[in-house]
């Protein structure tokens, strides 16, 4: 068998390990991912299945296919399993045809435009990774804030977001049902700097990466019920996220904290498991807030990315800030009747999903919950 082709198989720990191709790739193999249990056992709660036969091909290529499985949207079971055993899931189908996409592609544009222009306040901008944001520290901006806002005027953002597709999918990933439990959360569009390269730190989203392990297994045991869903969708080929499969049920190795806890501008060392969510025009990734993940942006390829969440009404109120801190420049505008008539009539659950986010904003801020959750390092 030739040095560059090697079968993945399961050592005595439980590790990946590379039995033909020698010493030199086993090696190479503890190099490039680590020799932790805590990042490659093969438990049910990191690996979904372990190939039926050997697999032809890198440990990368192994680990990749294996982590980030895509999935129509109507092939409910695999979804679920995926997203609960990896963190993640890559689901396909969510756009209607390409009208819709086009639809979608030419309102991103307009808010770009709008946004690169000063003519929309609400930005994420270079080489600040967490709220608040504004132009004094960059004119380049890596995303754009509250896509749904009704000044925007572009409707197909909230017909996406609302759509019975979106709120069936997000409800059984975090067993949640749109009539009851789901929350409008936040709506952005993240896109490529016009002339900086960019790269947020290694994070969760709402585990600061200085807490003691002691407090990040607690923090991570709370967020386990009523987390909520993030994804991203891609209006044109994405492979920006990166991942550390099934890091949101585990606390950081000592490797990952250090990582996670250096600042933006400091030489990034590379992290052991981490692997790219990379997206098909039209494909969406499902992941855990918690998860291990960071965002890498290229002035050199055009970047669309629908970029949103469905909260939980469920979850603690405590949890509240993760979603307030970003309304603060503008206020809660999905109390607003303009707001309320874009919202599509077609998916009656879109207008108790705001309704109970409303509450839960009002209820929160009256109880003081209302601070940023992150902060740059």
């Amino acid at each position: 068998m030739p040095n560059d082709v090697s079968i993945v198989e399961l050592d005595a720990d439980g590790l990946f390990a590379l039995v033909s191709g020698g010493n030199r790739l086993r090696q190479d193999t503890a190099a490039r991912y680590g020799t932790s249990a805590d990042i490659f056992r093969t438990s049910s709660c990191c690996l979904p299945s372990l190939p039926s036969r050997p697999f032809q091909g890198s440990i990368n290529d192994y680990i990749i296919q294996t982590m980030t499985q895509k999935f129509h949207y109507s092939d409910r079971d695999s979804i679920v399993r995926s997203f609960r055993e990896a963190g993640l899931v890559v689901v396909q189908g969510l756009i209607a045809d390409d009208t819709q996409l086009d639809q979608l592609r030419n309102a991103a544009d307009a808010v770009v435009e709008r946004t690169r222009s000063q003519k929309w306040p609400y930005k994420r901008t270079v080489g600040k990774q967490f709220p608040p944001w504004n132009d004094e520290e960059s004119p380049d901006i890596w995303g754009a804030q509250h896509i749904m806002h009704p000044a925007l005027a572009q409707p197909a953002f909230a017909s996406f977001y609302f759509s019975t597709p979106m709120t069936e999918i997000v409800g059984l990933l975090s067993d949640m049902s749109p009539d009851e439990h789901t929350m409008a959360g936040l709506h952005n569009l993240l896109v490529e700097p016009l002339n900086h390269r960019f790269a947020l730190s290694w994070h969760r989203d709402t585990i600061k990466s200085n807490v003691d392990e002691d407090e990040e297994r607690q923090r991570l045991a709370s967020k386990a019920l009523y987390g909520g869903v993030q994804w991203n969708l891609a209006l044109y080929h994405d492979e920006c996220l990166f991942v550390v499969p099934s890091s949101h049920l585990r606390t950081r190795t000592p490797i990952e904290r250090q990582i996670t806890t250096q600042a933006l501008d400091s030489p990034t060392c590379e992290m052991p498991g981490g692997i790219p969510a990379t997206l098909a025009p039209g494909e969406a990734v499902f992941y855990d807030p918690e998860i291990l993940h960071r965002g890498t942006y290229d002035p050199k390829s055009k970047r669309r990315t629908l970029h949103g969440a469905h909260l939980d009404c469920q979850a603690d109120i405590s949890q509240a800030g993760g979603l307030l801190q970003h309304f603060k420049p503008c206020g809660m505008y999905y109390a607003q009747p303009e707001f309320l008539r874009t919202l599509p009539v077609d998916n009656p659950c879109a207008k108790r999903m705001v309704d109970r986010v409303v509450d839960w904003a009002a209820r929160a801020t009256g109880s003081g919950f209302t601070e940023c959750v992150q902060e740059d390092i």
